[in-house]
């Protein structure tokens, strides 16, 4: 694409992260996308043919995002400390200031497309077994399930981060990061305890 193209489509994509956002994925409409973006109708539709392929577009955006905190926990470095932790759990926040409306919109809308549900989830569980089994190695121990702890980091952030923008003014988001980065702390101190086998 040329310099134009491409910045009309950044401006479809960020409009469109704007409103997923405050109006969800069934909420949001083309003409809606358009009008925020500042282009015409056809101008969207010499781009995307609908709503879906952006949040298709969006979703390409976002693995890559998600991917980037499972980075960020391989970058720290053993033996681990809580200033580390803490700084992951900041940079976390930026990457879903950015990213977060692609992950509400596409909750909703795999409710109602299999092929979105299919797609999505089979992506969102591979990045959710590289953050268990980043978070497992820095431990030194991995986690019995990987994939199901990643989940649970995930949602823990991505929840955490959306009550912040929700109660804006009413919750301080410094001390969110600071007990998000103490659960934290603790997974990465717990070591698993297992059953002895019955004789």
């Amino acid at each position: 694409m040329g310099p134009r193209a491409t910045r009309t489509v950044a401006l479809i994509l960020a409009a469109t992260k704007e409103i997923f956002l405050t109006h969800g994925y069934a909420g949001t409409t083309v003409d809606e996308i358009a009008r925020v973006a500042g282009i015409s109708r056809a101008s969207f539709y010499t781009y995307f043919p609908s709503k879906r392929d952006v949040l298709l577009a969006l979703g390409a955006e976002s693995a890559h995002a998600a991917a980037t905190l499972v980075d960020y926990v391989r970058a720290i470095k053993s033996p681990w400390k809580a200033s580390d932790v803490e700084e992951f759990v900041r940079k976390s926040f930026v990457v879903f200031d950015e990213h977060a409306s692609f992950g509400f919109a596409w909750t909703q809308a795999a409710h109602q497309d299999e092929e979105i549900r299919v797609a999505g989830m089979k992506r969102h569980l591979q990045v959710c077994g590289g953050m268990g089994r980043a978070l497992g190695s820095l431990r030194g121990e991995p986690f019995d399930d990987p994939t199901a702890q990643g989940l649970v980091i995930f949602s823990m952030l991505e929840r955490a981060w959306s009550y912040c923008q929700l109660y804006t003014g009413k919750l301080d988001e410094a001390s969110v990061h600071t007990e998000i980065a103490q659960v934290l702390q603790a997974l990465l101190r717990s070591r698993t305890v297992r059953k002895a086998s019955p004789n």
